[in-house]
This record gives structure tokens, C-alpha cells and sequence, in this order.
């Protein structure tokens, strides 16, 4: 029982460091948003702290942690959705090839990338009632991890969901979520992703892996390559 306990309350390697390292980012967004309520400017993270005044509705904890979403959703998420873009297209030259000749392409390979390859893996949620599942009930004030990359290859929900295919006709995916958690995001990501893909396709002229697998991130919620290194024949202007 002594070594059973010890290994359940073992933390994996990195935990402490990431804990001290959120610890050290919510004191950073502590500080920058006492910057803004005394220097306010024009932008968001002002609004968000006004919200944060007496007469607003928006609490500390609250304030930090839609900082802490801002920052997540505006940059770790778009970074790995592009890659994993990029990643899929360079293993899917077909695909990349009608892309060249089609950038309209963009958009339909955008929201398969969402479903095939989703740089959010799951999100924990709370039951707000009783949930019947499967024979099974979860309680209300539950727990639960909603997978949502397994959710998108669902073959009760998709044709032949392990293939990247774009043009596929029914591809309401999960990828940015759905009802009051959709991504607020959803709109700039769309935007940037399309551009990066399209500027993708424009400049680079026969590309290809130069290193196949690429080493991923280690972060289970969060889906990416470290690094993405690609081969060409010409840069195009």
C-alpha cells in the first residue's frame, strides 16, 4: 500500500515547473492589468479591466483567467493549427497540389484541419445536470473531459473519418467548440489560418518534410509539432 501510495502521489516530471510557471504568468496579468486601470488605453485588455471596476460584473479571478484565454487562443492555438496545416497538406501533395490551382481551396482545408487535426485535443467541462450516456449517468457537478479530436473522427458521425479530405460535404467538426463555449476566436483564426495557408501554397514550389515524424510539444491539450522543418525547390515572391 506504501508503494501505491507514493506513485499515485508522484508528480510527473515538469509539473512543479509548470505550476510555478502559472503561478509567475497570473502575477505578470496581476500587474499588467493594474497598469491598465491606471494608465488605461484603447484596447482590449482595458475594457476587460474597467469590467474589473467596482460598479463592473468582472471578478479578479475571472479577469486573470480570460487573460490567461486571450493569450492561449491567440496565438498557441492559431500557431498549431497552422502547422498542423501545413503538416497534413505536405503529407497530402494531391491536396496541396488542387490548392495551388485553387486557393478558394483554403477555406474548406481550414475547416478540415479543425476535424482532422485539431491543435485542441479535449476540454474539461461541469455537468450542469444529470447526463444519461450509454447506460451510464453522470451527476450533476460532474467532472468530464470531452475529447473533442476523437468526437471529429467519429465514424457513427463522419464518412471514412481518418481521411483528410476537404471537400468532404458534411463537416460540422468540433474544432471550435459549440453553444456558449464557442471560440470567440473563431472569426481571426478562420482569417489567419486561410491567409497562411494560401501564402503557403503561393510561395513554395514543390515542397516536402525534411524530417517525418516531427517532434510534437509535450502537452497533452494542446496538439502541435515543435518545429516543422520543410524543403523546397524555389521561393516564389
Amino acid at each position: 500500500m506504501g508503494c501505491l501510495r507514493s506513485a499515485l502521489v508522484t508528480m510527473p516530471p515538469g509539473f512543479m515547473l509548470a505550476s510555478q510557471c502559472r503561478i509567475r504568468m497570473c502575477e505578470y496579468m496581476r500587474q499588467l492589468s493594474a497598469k491598465r486601470r491606471a494608465y488605461p488605453r484603447n484596447d482590449l485588455l482595458s475594457a476587460l479591466v474597467a469590467g474589473n471596476d467596482p460598479d463592473g460584473c468582472l471578478l479578479e479571478p475571472d479577469l486573470l483567467a480570460t487573460m490567461q484565454l486571450l493569450l492561449i487562443v491567440g496565438h498557441e492555438t492559431t500557431v498549431n493549427l497552422i502547422t498542423n496545416g501545413m503538416l497534413a497538406l505536405l503529407r497530402h501533395p494531391e491536396v496541396f497540389d488542387r490548392l495551388q490551382h485553387n486557393l478558394d481551396l483554403a477555406i474548406p482545408i481550414l475547416e478540415e484541419i479543425q476535424r482532422y487535426d485539431p491543435p485542441v485535443q479535449f476540454v474539461k467541462r461541469t455537468t450542469l445536470t444529470d447526463v444519461p450516456i450509454a447506460n451510464v449517468t453522470i451527476p450533476q457537478g460532474a467532472p468530464v473531459i470531452l475529447l473533442l479530436a476523437s468526437g471529429s473522427r467519429d465514424p457513427a458521425r463522419f464518412v471514412d473519418p481518418d481521411r483528410f479530405w476537404p471537400e468532404r460535404d458534411d463537416n460540422e467538426h468540433l474544432g471550435f467548440g459549440s453553444g456558449d463555449h464557442y471560440c470567440v476566436d473563431a472569426p481571426l483564426a478562420r482569417l489567419e489560418v486561410v491567409t497562411a495557408l494560401k501564402a503557403f501554397a503561393r510561395r513554395l514550389e514543390v515542397p516536402r518534410l525534411a524530417c517525418d515524424p516531427p517532434s510534437y510539444r509535450k502537452n497533452a491539450a494542446l496538439r502541435g509539432p515543435e518545429h516543422l522543418p520543410v524543403a523546397f525547390e524555389r521561393l516564389n515572391d
